[in-house]
């Protein structure tokens, strides 16, 4: 265990001064802050805008860590033989192969957290997606409007009362729970986009990779939708079902394939509830959670097979 730590630690310290590490943070942090001057272009709902827009942000460039850096992570030790230096401690394959993995998990943590402050600093100055949760005079979790409502209510009855003294405190504001789940399922998404790069980094080579991920992150986003399409075309006549419309048997087969092996990445996509501040049941949050650990640590065993019998030299 000690040796699959410093190995974790040494792997988080080398991505996370990498200079495409950076690159992609700033960058993320960038259309972050810019989101607000986005949103105040809009005349629709501001907070929405800004909700949405930086969700993507966050998820996009997590994703790009998780697979630039994911392809390159093993990839470029075996093709500079730095490997060796780290084998040869002696250090187990297994050992090496968790250490780097968990390195890149704690970089991609650590970038989505960096963000999410960002984000959370942004609704802050805009007063908009922000719940109250403690100060002086102000029960604890009661949304922005309630807290307008209140204030509404004490100043119409104070125009027929003595005035009371003032209260005063600092008021802790949170971030509503949907988009507190969202930041967790875009580390969990980023993470296995991560695991797919290095499975595919260990059987091809670094550029191939990145592709082969990309299309997993493509397809694993439109196989619910690839698989609703296919489906038969019901209509009711005169009181009997009859299918008006059918797909290709092998279509239906290749997508139900797909849609069935690759994780479906739509779970993991809750900015609708987020942007109109719809709670998520506990139950379905750790049904998601571990749907998406389930898929890493599957995809990290077959890694770890294909590592343990790969020729380094």
């Amino acid at each position: 265990m000690k040796k699959i730590f410093y190995s974790t630690i040494y792997s988080f310290k080398e991505i996370k001064n990498s200079k495409i590490f950076y690159s992609f943070l700033i960058f993320a942090l960038i259309l972050i802050s810019g989101s607000y001057f986005v949103s105040q272009t809009s005349f629709i709902s501001q907070g929405r805008i800004m909700v949405d827009f930086s969700i993507f942000a966050i998820a996009l460039f997590n994703v790009f860590i998780g697979i630039f850096i994911g392809a390159s992570v093993v990839y470029d030790d075996i093709e500079k033989k730095s490997i060796f230096l780290a084998i040869t401690r002696p250090v187990k394959r297994i050992e090496y192969l968790i250490g780097r993995f968990l390195g890149l998990a704690a970089a991609i943590i650590f970038s989505t957290i960096i963000m999410m402050i960002i984000f959370y600093a942004v609704l802050l100055i805009m007063h908009k997606f922000i719940i109250p949760i403690a100060g002086a005079g102000y029960p604890a979790h009661h949304n922005i409007n309630d807290i307008h409502s209140m204030h509404a209510a004490l100043s119409a009855s104070r125009l027929n009362a003595s005035p009371a003294p003032r209260q005063h405190g600092i008021i802790i504001y949170s971030l509503p729970q949907p988009l507190i789940v969202q930041g967790l399922f875009i580390i969990i998404e980023s993470v296995f986009i991560a695991a797919a790069a290095l499975f595919f980094s260990l059987i091809t080579s670094k550029a191939l990779a990145s592709v082969f991920t990309i299309l997993v992150f493509f397809i694993g986003n439109v196989s619910s939708r690839m698989n609703d399409l296919i489906k038969p075309v019901k209509k009711i006549i005169k009181g009997k079902v009859e299918i008006m419309y059918r797909s290709n048997h092998i279509l239906r087969v290749i997508v139900h394939f797909v849609y069935t092996v690759l994780p479906n990445f739509s779970m993991f996509n809750i900015s609708s509830e987020a942007a109109y501040k719809i709670s998520l049941s506990g139950g379905t949050i750790i049904y998601r959670v571990i749907y998406g650990l389930c898929y890493i640590v599957l995809l990290f065993v077959i890694s770890s097979a294909i590592f343990s019998k790969k020729d380094i030299s």
